[in-house]
């Protein structure tokens, strides 16, 4: 197969936004994958829906390149674990305006949107979703499928465990320790102390306001 050939599972909105980034980076989109009934055989930006992802057999996926663009951490991890898991490759796509340290780490399967600043030692897990404007402060850690929405700001030295969502320009203040897996951080919010896992939290500064399961 040609490296450069991919399929995006997913055909909304930002599949469509996937599909220009893997454009850009000089990919071939093949096909969407969608499990809507209602978008079967539909063209996506040109592109075609063939199938439900969830009807592939295992030598549909073997060998072949594939974007998850669903923003739901937990659905997203368990599709790219499938897979790899598979021998399909889930390749880490990074807009080429995003400014990625040196000496930072990015897993596979990673996605970085545009204008996205990764600085010194950072570490993004796989799977996870950088949006466009976010700012990732010295040696922070963003666990496992994570989606880091536009105009987030970490802070330096932070820990975000796996699973954790933050909303639309929300600051993680440098000087707490830990975001917990799971975690969902409210659009807007400031957060000046540690997140407990399995909460959501909203406000300035952020609070507590409910268990996520």
């Amino acid at each position: 197969m040609d490296n450069r050939e991919i399929y995006i599972v997913g055909a909304g909105t930002y599949g469509e936004t996937m599909l220009e980034l893997a454009e850009i980076l000089g990919y071939k989109v093949k096909a969407f994958y969608d499990e809507d009934d209602n978008k079967q055989n539909e063209f996506i930006m040109g592109i075609e829906v063939i199938g439900k992802f969830s009807d592939l057999l295992n030598e549909d996926i073997k060998d072949k390149q594939f974007i998850v663009a669903i923003g739901n951490n937990k659905v997203r991890n368990n599709i790219m674990r499938k897979i790899n898991k598979l021998g399909g490759r889930t390749p880490t796509l990074i807009h080429p305006t995003a400014v990625i340290s040196p000496s930072a780490e990015i897993g596979q399967g990673v996605y970085i949107q545009a204008n996205a600043y990764i600085w010194t030692k950072v570490k993004v897990n796989d799977f996870c979703i950088i949006s466009p404007g976010v700012v990732i402060a010295h040696h922070s850690i963003i666990g496992k499928a994570c989606l880091i929405s536009t105009l987030t700001g970490v802070g330096a030295s932070i820990k975000i465990e796996d699973n954790v969502f933050t909303g639309m320009g929300s600051t993680i203040v440098t000087g707490l320790s830990i975001i917990g897996q799971n975690s969902v951080i409210g659009a807007g919010a400031v957060v000046l102390k540690d997140v407990e896992k399995n909460c959501v939290y909203v406000g300035v500064p952020a609070k507590k306001i409910k268990e996520t399961i």
